[in-house]
């Protein structure tokens, strides 16, 4: 039994002795983060203005137009397309209508959900929206809206296959 507490005392006491050098080795091996940066997009969700990254598309030209827009790389990812409808969101773009900051130089494009939300998805199905050329243009900030104008027979939502992995980083 004695040679039991000994050995512990010997431990504690290596313990004591050397913290200062267990906190220097978790010190040199502990991994600094590493920062970068990713232009952001602005669009809307719900109403409010919202911020995204563009990492891949499953769509080679499109992630080149991205990349060359952005002046930073979007992946060509055509397994995207295998991610289940049911776990996207909707992206709408305007292909014409109110001049602003777009992609295709119209107004801001619409997101259905923010991060928290239930219907959330960082992966965005990609949809065109395109005034008739009857109807008046204005501004919308929701899907609803954008639906609800579709229904009313002023604009057309082309949906397409390509998924954009574009997540909200900040709003």
């Amino acid at each position: 039994m004695i040679e039991y507490f000994i050995v512990i005392a010997i431990v504690l006491s290596l313990l004591f002795l050397n913290t200062d050098l267990a906190v220097s080795f978790a010190q040199s091996t502990t991994v600094s983060p590493t920062t970068i940066s990713f232009p952001l997009s602005k669009g809307y969700v719900n109403g409010k203005i919202a911020f995204f990254i563009a990492t891949d598309s499953s769509d080679n030209q499109t992630a080149s137009s991205i990349s060359d827009n952005l002046g930073h790389i979007v992946n060509f990812a055509p397994v995207l397309v295998l991610i289940p409808e049911l776990v996207r969101q909707q992206g709408y773009e305007f292909v014409n209508g109110i001049r602003g900051e777009g992609p295709f130089g119209f107004q801001l494009p619409v997101a259905t959900a923010f991060p928290g939300d239930e219907s959330y998805s960082p992966i965005v199905q990609l949809n065109f929206v395109e005034w008739h050329d009857n109807a008046i243009p204005r501004e919308l900030k929701s899907a609803k809206e954008i639906l609800s104008a579709q229904t009313n027979g002023e604009l057309t939502v082309t949906k397409t296959t390509i998924l954009i992995n574009s997540p909200v980083v900040q709003r």
